[in-house]
Parts: C-alpha cells; structure tokens; sequence
C-alpha cells in the first residue's frame, strides 16, 4: 500500500468524528435507502486509521532478503497466468508506478462526484462516513486479514529481475506482492460510487449495471501499471479488484439491509421444546 494512506486516513477519521458531531442529537442516521448509526460507523473509521498506522510500517519494514533468497526466487518457476508480470520492461517501471500512484490517489475522492446529484447530495453526511467506513475495513482487510500479506508472504516481480540493483529488490516490502492494495482501494472507491448511484435511482432499471462495468475500469487500469511497475502480478491485481469491489457493494448493502428489517426475537416450540432466537433480514 501506498505510504501516504495513513496521512489520508487521519484526515478521514477527523471527518468521519465531525460526521459524529453533526448527527450526535439522534442515535442514527436514517434515511430512504440506508440506516446509518454514526458512532459505530465513526468507530470502525477510527480502527481502520489506527490499524493501517499500526499495521502498514510493521509490512514495510520487514526484514531485507538475503542474497540466497534473491538468487532461490530469481531461479523460481512462476504460474502461466502470472508469468506476464516477468516480462516487462523493467527500466519503466518508475513511470508505471508514478501513474498507478496518481490514478489511486485521484480514485480515493472520486465519491465526491457524488453530491453533484441533487438527491444524494442532501444525505451528505451519512454518504460520507458510509464511504470511510468502507475504505477503513478495505484497510484492515489489506493489512490484517487472512488473505493479505500479513499472514500470505509473495515476492513481488521485481525480485525474479536480477538485471535490477540489489538494494530495488531485497528491501522488506518486497514480500508484500499479494494482494494488490492499490487495486484494491481504488476499486472500493469506484464499487461504492457505483452502488449509491444505483441506489439512489431505481429508476434507471437495468442501465444500472453499466455503472459497475464502468466501475471496473479504474481497478483494471491501476492493476495493469502495478503489473508494469513490478510490484504485483495479475493474479494479486485479480484478488486486489475482487475484495475491493465486495467492499464498496457489501458495506451499502448492509446498511441498506439493517433499515428497518433487521430484527431478533425469542420463540418456543411445545413439540421441540426449545427456545431460540430469530434473526429477520
């Protein structure tokens, strides 16, 4: 991930508690489509700053690679699919990672087109504090969860070069290759657009769907820089895209999901003679 994401990420926690400020007369923020509680949403936006400015140094700063390990990866086979990212031009590859560096910082404020509908723009606050939540669980995902480089060691592309210096291919972040997190921003942010809009018009049937085909581009475009700059194979840029698109739709749905259906209650069966708990959705 990129190293000024923890900068923006505070900036979006201090948003996110001026969200809380602005709401703190009702318990949520609800209105037609979405069912908003800001002091659990500004609390996940808060976990997510902490996690990422805990969580990104400690990927970064991982231990250098040794020669042994330059030379064992350098001399590894690498899958069909993946085996594209090898056969780039790698004295490009700071051009390729400049533009993938701008195209993801312009695609973290891309939500903002959002308020010039008129609609939408009148649920200002709650559309924004529900797209920080959004970016801060994409966040912890990359930099805790299960299938991010936490816990999943994958050496990037640049380390199979041996034509590169050997201080561009052995620092600690070169083990850091799956997943792809600036897909995977970049596509929360476009996914989450993509959802609010279709939300917000019905009307619009099925031409919604183009909006998620649309959406598709910008991770597409970023991954296949990442890809260019040896930072990522497809495969990371693949899974980077899938997670970051099942944030930006998911975290919509759920909130649309708990507006007003969402509801437990006890039950007694005399034939079974038990007590349980219903969950309506």
């Amino acid at each position: 991930m990129q190293k000024n994401l923890p900068v923006m990420m505070a900036i979006g926690c201090f948003m996110a508690f001026s969200l809380i400020s602005f709401a703190q007369r009702a318990d949520s923020l609800n209105f037609d489509g979405y069912c908003i509680n800001p002091w659990a949403s500004g609390s996940i936006v808060a976990v997510g700053v902490v996690s990422n400015v805990i969580g990104q140094p400690r990927l970064n700063d991982r231990p250098p690679l040794s020669d042994a390990t330059l030379q064992r990866v350098a001399a590894s086979r690498v899958n069909s699919f993946d085996s594209w990212a090898l056969r780039q031009d790698a004295g490009r590859r700071g051009e390729a990672h400049e533009t993938s560096d701008i195209m993801l910082y312009s695609s973290l404020f891309l939500p903002a087109a959002l308020f010039l509908d008129k609609e939408i723009r009148h649920d200002w606050a709650p559309v924004a504090l529900l797209y920080l939540e959004a970016q801060s669980v994409n966040t912890m995902l990359y930099a805790w969860g299960p299938f991010g480089p936490t816990l999943v060691t994958r050496y990037r592309p640049a380390v199979y070069y041996e034509e590169l210096p050997t201080e561009g291919r052995n620092f600690g972040g070169m083990r850091n290759s799956f997943y792809s997190g600036h897909v995977g921003s970049t596509a929360t942010s476009t996914f989450f657009t993509a959802r609010v809009l279709a939300d917000y018009h019905p009307e619009w049937g099925g031409k919604r769907a183009l909006l998620y085909g649309i959406a598709a581009l910008p991770p597409a475009l970023v991954g296949y820089f990442r890809i260019r700059a040896l930072r990522h194979f497809p495969s990371d840029v693949l899974v980077g895209g899938l997670v970051g698109a099942t944030v930006g739709i998911l975290t919509p749905e759920i909130h649309t999901r708990c507006h007003g259906k969402v509801g437990f209650s006890a039950i007694y069966s005399r034939e079974l003679k038990s007590l349980g708990l219903v969950c309506r959705l």
